[in-house]
């Protein structure tokens, strides 16, 4: 499965959530789950250790996976048409960090638009506003309002709905661990294998 994180980070949840004008997001919101986030912790953060922080494409990248990280969504916006990555992460830079306007909405409301046209069935979604989410995966066991969770549980959350084994101790807690993913396609055995063995040298496993 793919993974594709756009991160709005000024988008405040109660606008995000209750505006009917954002019809794409309440779409999404429909299809997954959505919430608020009960941490400003970073969110991209899979493990951590004292002389080294293992950030959500790092792992991905130690997978083989080809990540890709814009902040431009015209950059974005060709490489969903071409297809040509693993792990697409996008920050909008373009946006106002803490203040948004009623502009700054309708035009996420436009790129969610533009963006949904080029994803198929087997590419995880996940919005992230100032504090909270949206999260789409066709095997996402989660559904509605998901309460109680923290910024940290995003990154293991991901790479568990993707189908990749995590390392024994993570800075937060996947939402799904336990759960039954409805045969998330992930890696193959021996990539699982290699995998457990690049974090096992780094002292993950």
């Amino acid at each position: 499965m793919n993974v594709l994180v756009l991160n709005f980070q000024g988008a405040e949840p109660k606008t995000l959530f209750s505006d009917e004008r954002l019809e794409n997001l309440h779409r999404l919101m429909d299809m997954g789950c959505y919430g608020e986030l009960s941490s400003s912790s970073e969110w991209n953060v899979l493990a951590r250790q004292e002389n080294h922080t293992l950030i959500l494409m790092e792992f991905f990248q130690q997978a083989d996976k080809l990540c890709v990280d814009i902040t431009d969504p015209v950059t974005l916006r060709e490489k969903l048409s071409v297809g040509d990555w693993d792990y697409l992460q996008f920050t909008a830079a373009s946006f106002p960090a803490d203040t948004w306007s009623a502009d700054d909405y309708l035009r996420l409301e436009n790129e969610l638009g533009e963006i949904l046209q080029d994803l198929d069935d087997d590419t995880i979604i996940t919005i992230l506003g100032k504090n909270c989410f949206v999260l789409v995966s066709a095997n996402n066991p989660i559904s509605g309002e998901h309460k109680g969770g923290s910024s940290a549980d995003i990154a293991p959350t991901l790479a568990q709905l993707a189908g990749y084994p995590l390392p024994s101790v993570t800075e937060g807690n996947s939402w799904v661990a336990g759960m039954d993913l409805n045969s998330a396609s992930g890696l193959t055995t021996d990539e699982q294998e290699i995998l457990r063995d690049r974090l096992s040298g780094l002292g993950y496993i």
